[in-house]
C-alpha cells in the first residue's frame, strides 16, 4: 500500500509527499532494527546471567575441592618433614629421643596423601564449544578463565607425572606401618578412625635402613610441588569467584 501510495505521488509530483513517504520508510526501517537489536541484546543478557549463575555455582564447588586438596597436601608434607626431622636428629644422634610408634605410625602412612586436580567449570567449556564465550560482556572474567583453564590442564598433567614417580618411596615408607586389627573395634579411642586402626612402627628399620632419607626426599619433593600447584589453581579460582560476585552485585 505504501509503495502505491509513493508511485502516485510521483506521478503526480508531489515531492513533499513523496520526502514524507520516504521519511516513513526510514524511521519504520530503524525503529524495526532498533526493536531487533534490543531484543538480541536482552537474550544475550538472559544468557549471560544464566552462564554466570552456572559459574558461580560450579566455581564454588571447585573452590572447595581445591582448598580440601590444599589442606591435604599441607598435612602430607607436615609428615615428611616430622619423619625426615626424627631421621636427621637420629643421624646426629643415635640415642636421641623419637616420637612415639603411634605418631611415627600416623606420620608414615600420611606421606602420600593427596587429592585429583580439579578440571574446569562445565559452563566455560559449553561456551567455549558452542562459541558463546563472547556472551560474558566482562573481557575480565574471560581471561581469567582462560587462565584458569590453563592452569587447571597444567596441573591435571603435573599430577599424572608426580604421582607414578612417587611410587615405590611411598610404597617403602607405608610398609615400615603393620597394621594391628583389634579383636573388638569398639575398643579403639574416639580419636581413630574404625577403618584405619593403629598400626605398630618398625621404629628401628626406620631409623637405620639406608633408603628412608632419599625416600623422605623424593616424597616431599613431590607433595610440596603438587601443594604449590594447588595453591596457585585455587588462588585463581578465588579470582574467577571474586569477578563473579562483583557482576552480579
Amino acid at each position: 500500500m505504501l509503495l502505491r501510495r509513493i508511485t502516485k505521488h510521483v506521478k503526480d509530483q508531489n515531492w513533499f509527499a513523496v520526502g514524507l513517504d520516504f521519511l516513513i520508510v526510514v524511521v519504520g526501517v530503524f525503529i524495526g532494527l532498533q526493536v531487533a537489536n534490543w531484543n538480541e541484546t536482552r537474550q544475550d543478557q538472559i544468557k549471560e546471567d544464566h552462564y554466570l549463575e552456572r559459574l558461580d555455582a560450579e566455581m564454588d564447588v571447585i573452590r572447595t575441592r581445591l582448598t580440601t586438596g590444599v589442606e591435604t597436601f599441607e598435612d602430607s608434607v607436615r609428615n615428611i618433614e616430622l619423619l625426615l626431622d626424627v631421621r636427621r636428629k637420629y643421624d646426629a644422634e643415635p640415642s636421641a629421643e623419637t616420637p612415639a610408634d603411634s605418631v611415627l605410625s600416623t606420620a608414615a602412612n600420611g606421606v602420600a596423601i593427596g587429592a585429583v586436580p580439579a578440571g574446569s567449570p562445565t559452563a566455560f567449556k559449553e561456551m567455549v564449544a558452542s562459541g558463546s564465550l563472547e556472551i560474558l560482556t566482562n573481557e575480565e572474567l574471560r581471561q581469567a578463565l582462560f587462565a584458569y583453564d590453563e592452569y587447571a590442564a597444567i596441573n591435571r598433567s603435573a599430577w599424572r607425572t608426580l604421582r607414578p614417580g612417587q611410587s615405590d618411596a611411598q610404597n617403602r615408607i607405608t610398609a615400615l606401618v603393620d597394621a594391628v586389627v583389634p579383636d573388638d573395634l569398639t575398643d579403639l579411642p574416639l580419636s581413630q578412625d574404625a577403618t584405619n586402626p593403629p598400626g605398630a612402627f618398625e621404629t628401628q628399620e626406620f631409623l637405620e635402613a639406608s633408603n628412608i632419607p632419599k625416600d623422605l626426599r623424593i616424597l616431599i619433593v613431590s607433595q610440596a610441588n603438587q601443594l604449590t600447584l594447588f595453591q596457585r589453581q585455587l588462588a585463581l579460582a578465588e579470582t574467577i569467584e571474586a569477578i563473579i560476585a562483583t557482576d552480579r552485585e
